[in-house]
């Protein structure tokens, strides 16, 4: 046995929230949303918002992992909002001929194994990217036209959580998400109250309710039933190995930074007030 076979874990127990585990890699796993996608561009909304509670388990990221990913089955017209392998926050819009955004945080604001509460707000003016509350400096890629959402991607008709969705026009899901995501929402539109202030984004990250409830919205409490405006009519599915959890610093350090896979290893774990301990001997 090598001394790479044995490994040491240690983590905070809480924050710890109900949310669905993403293997990451080329695995086609995400939670499939097309009818939202679809409504969204039948409904021209030129204003949104999307929030959601992220944790990613890696420093140096092989790949951008998709928070949300919408796309056209049959050409290439899409957007997606990622974290980068800078661990900064992205989002790019294609809209059939060029890209005409690409934004990102101009810094790292992505520390693996610790929940962030991230949001993403287009007012028809310019996108504004928000992390744990706080409104982040931007630097543009592509700014062609920094006013797009979905009512300038008519093509889209498909949408995930956690990966990118036809990015290449071919209906595969790619740039999978790796880590956890927990309570996701989308509020979109073609009114002001569809892109939250910055204090509307302050109240979602504290838990509190927005002035606007909204139009889709998925806790990830072992279901991905939409609890939004709709009631239920944009309800999520599941699509490959996703699995429901409840993930603290800990649980992603030891399903993450252990090797793949841990399975009939042998675990020694303990508990010491807020902090998980954990002694992983790889099976020889």
């Amino acid at each position: 046995m090598a001394t790479t076979d044995i490994y040491t874990v240690q983590g905070s127990l809480s924050p710890s929230r109900a949310a669905i585990r993403f293997l990451g890699g080329n695995v086609d796993d995400g939670v499939q949303v097309d009818a939202w996608a679809a409504a969204m561009v039948a409904g021209n909304h030129t204003k949104g918002t999307i929030t959601a509670w992220i944790m990613m388990p890696d420093y140096t990221p092989s790949t951008q992992y998709v928070i949300f990913g919408a796309g056209d089955a049959n050409a290439a017209e899409y957007m997606y909002f990622c974290v980068t392998t800078a661990r900064k926050l992205q989002f790019v819009v294609y809209d059939g001929a060029s890209t005409r955004i690409d934004v990102s945080t101009t810094s790292a604001c992505i520390t693996p194994h610790k929940w962030h509460h991230v949001a993403l707000v287009q007012d028809a003016l310019n996108p504004k990217i928000y992390v744990d509350g706080v409104n982040q400096a931007l630097t543009f890629a592509t700014s062609t036209e920094i006013t797009q959402w979905f009512d300038d991607t008519d093509g889209i008709d498909g949408g995930h959580i956690g990966a990118a969705d036809s990015i290449a026009g071919d209906a595969a899901l790619t740039l999978e998400y790796k880590g956890y995501i927990s309570t996701f929402k989308m509020w979109s539109g073609t009114t002001d109250a569809k892109a939250l202030s910055e204090a509307e984004v302050k109240k979602d990250f504290a838990g509190a309710s927005t002035s606007a409830t909204p139009d889709v919205w998925f806790n990830m409490e072992e279901n991905v039933v939409d609890l939004g405006t709709g009631g239920g009519t944009y309800n999520g599915t599941i699509v490959g190995a996703l699995i429901y959890v409840d993930a603290s610093e800990f649980s992603s350090k030891l399903s993450f930074g252990c090797g793949v896979p841990v399975t009939a290893d042998n675990i020694v774990m303990s508990i010491s007030g807020n902090q998980g301990y954990a002694l992983v001997v790889q099976q020889a």
